[in-house]
């Protein structure tokens, strides 16, 4: 019985697993882990980029509207432009009211009509933006009619409707890549726990031989839980930090993509969460094999002496 002894005393202190590291709990899975921690860490990465773009259209957008002036001849639009622009400056509820220069209105269609080929007789429309105050903008109505009557060539464009579509649908591809990221986290655990079956029934005798010894239940699932602790570990900082790196990589191959798409770029509070991949999986793992190993346990009673 001292070489059995022996046996359980180096399993205590770590020198000797219980599950080879050369079976299902070793390399392999070690792999499987890590490219799991890389799929949440760029569903993760997704979530916060979406998130920072919808705040940051909700910010922009809403609070702000836009009059455009039409007219037949260059001086019309700039007469309506000068009578639309006064009522905005008197508005309760407006503030910065800016009229869109000429020369960059005319920038607009250089892509399609060239450079310098703009006749100087062209009537191109006024846009005047003014940003908004929510208590206005929730009634426009009053200011709407104002402008119709003072200049009937004005339109004035509120962006709060499109602007609430564009965050409604951006919210649920936010939700759906939260999702993406618990369901990854989750499916971590399920390999973990059928590498912990399987490795256990492939084990047997090595679990009877510590039964024999004075082992107990709680102690032969800590020893494996501490094992797949480890894997949990070391396949997430891997798997995190590929994420990281494909998420640098995209940030410089897309750019700033006008401003306007989700820019995948690692800020301080997605760094803080890419590192929280590692030690989510590697509590998940070392709980879900616990878990799965007692409850093994107490179905082999049948066979253990």
């Amino acid at each position: 019985m001292s070489d059995y002894e022996d046996s359980l005393a180096d399993v205590k202190s770590g020198n000797t697993p219980i599950i080879p590291e050369s079976g299902v709990s070793g390399f392999s899975l070690a792999i499987v882990i890590g490219v799991l921690a890389f799929l949440a860490g760029i569903a993760l990465t997704g979530f916060f980029a979406v998130d920072a773009a919808v705040s940051g259209w909700s910010g922009e957008l809403t609070g702000t509207i836009t009059v455009q002036v039409r007219g037949m001849t260059p001086e019309e639009i700039r007469i309506g432009a000068d009578a639309a622009e006064e009522i905005l400056r008197s508005t309760e509820g407006l503030s910065n009211v800016t009229r869109l220069p000429q020369e960059e209105a005319e920038a607009l269609l250089e892509p399609w009509l060239g450079m310098d080929n703009l006749p100087d007789d062209l009537p191109l429309p006024v846009l005047i933006t003014a940003d908004v105050t929510p208590e206005l903008r929730a009634d426009l109505g009053s200011l709407r009619q104002t402008l119709v009557e003072a200049v009937p060539s004005a339109s004035l464009n509120d962006h709060g409707a499109w602007t609430d579509q564009l965050v409604a649908a951006a919210s649920r591809i936010r939700g759906l890549a939260f999702m993406a990221f618990v369901l990854v986290i989750l499916a971590s655990s399920a390999v973990i726990v059928f590498a912990a079956r399987a490795g256990l029934a492939a084990h047997r005798n090595i679990v009877e031989v510590l039964h024999l010894v004075g082992a107990t239940d709680s102690f032969i699932a800590q020893q494996i839980g501490n094992r797949y602790l480890m894997l949990g570990l070391v396949g997430g900082s891997v798997g995190a930090l590929a994420a990281w790196l494909a998420t640098k990589f995209l940030a410089v191959v897309t750019g700033d993509a006008g401003g306007f798409l989700p820019a995948f770029s690692i800020d301080a509070g997605t760094a803080v969460w890419l590192l929280s991949i590692p030690i989510l999986l590697g509590g998940l793992s070392t709980i879900a094999a616990r878990v799965a190993v007692l409850r093994a346990l107490r179905g082999e009673d049948r066979y253990v002496a």
